[in-house]
């Protein structure tokens, strides 16, 4: 039985479970929550019963790269990975939150600036993925040099969060077609308060939150439902029946 799993800190709530056992029903197939208290700890359970991979999600999507050993273009760009796969000595590193938010930008009307709240893993992934769809991105940061400097590598632009505020405000105030052209991809917790509830009205929002309280966990489901996709695809090499994964 090939088994796999999620790692990350705390994961009991994750939907991650009932996701791959509707894309995989027969039992040749395991997937499990794996919850340490630290990346080390996680990869050393992995490793002791013999995953042959993992979705990881917080705090471990930056952490896992010390234990990577082959990332992916995606990864490597980054610094993050939420996916792994073992094969021998060599920890194969990927990123479905990047694959996920690009195939969520195709499916909305014309958007054409993206402003990325947030610089952990799925923040840095999203905001590759929305450069990459050709969008104006800016990724903003309540430590804004640690999003300068991811800005510097990829070819976009940062700022701090009171900026990102401020340059929302006079991007959507009173603008009727903001929200055909302006998306929010909110990475952080919502709970912080950074982005109000009205921005609903007047932009477009994605997150990586799908539990409240948030400001679009329909977003956050959706996100959750198309990295899985994915996953499950690089984990067994077959692409899952996606009206099976319902959630």
């Amino acid at each position: 039985m090939k088994k796999f799993a999620l790692i990350g800190n705390p994961i009991q709530h994750s939907l991650s479970p009932e996701l791959f056992r509707e894309a995989y029903p027969s039992t040749s197939m395991r997937y499990d929550l794996v919850e340490e208290e630290s990346i080390e700890k996680s990869i050393a359970e992995l490793k002791e019963k013999g995953y042959g991979g993992a979705n990881v999600t917080a705090p471990f999507k930056e952490k896992v790269m010390d234990f990577v050993t082959d990332p992916d273009p995606v990864s490597k760009a980054i610094g993050a990975s939420n996916l792994i796969i073992f094969d021998g000595d060599r920890i194969y590193g990927y990123n479905t939150d990047y694959l996920a938010v690009r195939r969520m930008v195709r499916e909305l009307a014309p958007v054409d600036k993206a402003i990325v709240i947030g610089c952990g893993g799925a923040g840095k992934a999203a905001a590759l993925a929305c450069r990459d769809e050709g969008l104006d991105t800016i990724i903003a940061n309540r430590t804004e040099e640690k999003a300068e400097a991811f800005a510097s590598e990829i070819g976009i632009r940062a700022m701090g969060l009171e900026d990102a505020q401020n340059l929302l405000t006079i991007l959507t105030l009173g603008n009727q077609t903001a929200k055909k052209n302006i998306l929010v991809v909110y990475a952080i917790p919502e709970e912080d308060n950074i982005i109000s509830k009205d921005l609903l009205g007047r932009a477009t929002v994605i997150e990586a939150n799908y539990k409240n309280p948030c400001l679009n966990p329909e977003s956050g489901l959706k996100w959750l439902k198309y990295q899985a996709v994915e996953s499950f695809r690089i984990f067994t090499g077959i692409t899952p029946d996606e009206t099976q994964m319902q959630i």
